[in-house]
């Protein structure tokens, strides 16, 4: 019996070029991932199989927290994020390098 209500509800999966252009269009036209300085951020998108790798640079951990929601609720199985958060000066923070003190 076909039930309306589950058609509906399923969606055709996109192929992985579709997806990559919905993902890339949605995060340019949000004015959230704009960075500090007032530009749009640079987010690379890439999907291969269904994986989502999302590159570039964010202004704070919630907009690149953001950006993985967004792709996974735009269809992507899973998100490789690789994107960086810049810190107040608009740099990239550097990795903490920890040291082993010898006593």
């Amino acid at each position: 019996m076909f039930d309306r209500f589950v058609a509906l509800r399923e969606k055709p999966a996109l192929d992985d070029d579709e997806l990559q252009e919905l993902i890339a269009d949605r995060i340019e036209d949000d004015p959230v991932f704009h960075l500090s300085n007032g530009r749009r951020a640079r987010i690379g998108v890439e999907v291969d199989g269904g994986i989502a790798i999302l590159r570039g640079q964010v202004r704070t951990a919630l907009d690149k927290r953001r950006a993985d929601i967004l792709a996974r609720a735009l269809g992507a199985a899973t998100v490789d994020n690789r994107l960086r958060v810049e810190d107040i000066d608009g740099i990239a923070p550097r990795p903490v390098r920890r040291r082993t003190v010898v006593r």
